[in-house]
């Protein structure tokens, strides 16, 4: 196989995994536990959070962009942290190829 073919397949490959990512982005999942209902993505990002239990409302307005907030910065980190470790077992080779965590 030539360098030229090479190419063309991480090309397609780059492209697979962009087209999976946005169908991960667009998938919509719902868990509830105890009351809380959560909604998130195939990326595990946080959609929405609200509370079925009316005792637990009082003082949710004022949580709940907070707390959506900690927990897709909490994710973001963690994909971050999972790049650099990725970088350093292989030596950059998957992110400059575009595929990134």
């Amino acid at each position: 196989m030539n360098i030229y073919e090479m190419v063309k397949q991480l090309k397609g490959l780059q492209q697979g995994f962009e087209e999976v990512k946005e169908t991960l982005r667009s998938r919509k999942e719902v868990i509830e536990r105890d009351g809380v209902l959560i909604v998130f993505n195939g990326l595990g990002e946080i959609l929405d959070i609200d509370l079925k239990d009316e005792s637990l409302k009082e003082d949710w307005g004022r949580l709940k962009t907070s707390l959506m907030d900690l927990i897709n910065e909490a994710q973001s980190r963690a994909k971050d942290i999972a790049k650099e470790e990725l970088s350093r077992k292989f030596g950059g080779i998957l992110g400059g190829l575009g595929f990134g965590v």
